[in-house]
């Protein structure tokens, strides 16, 4: 008995962690079905651990379960990117706020660790890897700032912007050039943050966390707005690409300041 819960326990994880790099890569569509019986044919598992690992990417926001239909690879819709920045610009200053007046010894150092392996990834040009350690440098502070449900609700959203980010860090016709810049700003910005925290500066770690948000939403504007960006997302109405710029950046300099 006790084998065989190992067992189904190993079979969960990998398939987790191949569905989820599959999605967060967007190897699997937006909206495209995963039919429990075809996951694990292809994964050489039961049907236990298949469940068991849709049931964590559901709780990650990263499947969706539909009534009678099984399960979707949640949607990943452009006409809801504004909505997404203006949570996560909010979100996340709060959270690194937060961080700022709260923030541990060990909490520091599990930041610290975190930024500086972003940045051994940026100076490789590794896409995957800037990805994932970015999503763990932002999800450090949100420890730090030890606030349950702010700290959820954050996580939340890093989650979807790890499958906003592989847009983003990936090389794309036409903007690749500009990754090495882009990827320098971040380092800079997320050295900003860091110091502030460890200052305990709560309105500079504020200010700078804002700034970082303006950063990734200039990036995504770019990416999405070319040929292999909107391929990605597989977007099939052109009046949403010719006004995707215009609604991300609409209200940008009239953000609410948390006080």
């Amino acid at each position: 008995m006790g084998d065989a819960s190992a067992v189904s326990g190993i079979g969960s994880e990998m398939v987790y962690r191949n569905l989820r790099k599959e999605i967060l890569r967007l190897e699997l569509i937006p909206g495209s079905e995963l039919d429990e019986a075809s996951v694990a044919a292809r994964y050489r598992v039961s049907r236990t651990p298949v469940r068991e690992a849709l049931i964590r990417l559901t709780a990650e926001g990263l499947v969706q379960g539909t009534k009678g239909r099984g399960a979707r690879v949640a949607a990943l819709d452009l006409q809801n990117l504004r909505a997404f920045f203006e949570g996560l610009d909010i979100l996340q200053r709060a959270i690194t706020r937060l961080a700022a007046l709260r923030r541990r010894p060990v909490d520091l150092e599990i930041i610290e660790a975190h930024m500086v392996a972003f940045e051994e990834g940026a100076r490789q040009l590794d896409s995957e890897k800037v990805n994932e350690v970015n999503y763990d440098f932002h999800a450090a502070i949100g420890d730090a700032a030890s606030s349950s449900y702010l700290a959820n609700a954050y996580q939340r959203s890093l989650v979807e912007g790890l499958r906003i980010g592989y847009v983003c860090f990936s090389d794309h016709s036409g903007i690749d050039e500009r990754l090495e810049t882009h990827l320098a700003n971040t380092m800079s910005d997320h050295r900003n943050m860091f110091d502030a925290i460890v200052a305990g500066d709560a309105d500079a770690a504020e200010a700078h966390a804002g700034g970082h948000v303006e950063l990734f939403r200039g990036r995504i504007v770019t990416a999405l707005l070319s040929t292999d960006g909107v391929r990605r997302v597989a977007v099939r109405q052109p009046e949403a690409e010719r006004s995707l710029a215009g609604r991300i950046g609409e209200d940008t300099r009239k953000r609410t300041v948390l006080k």
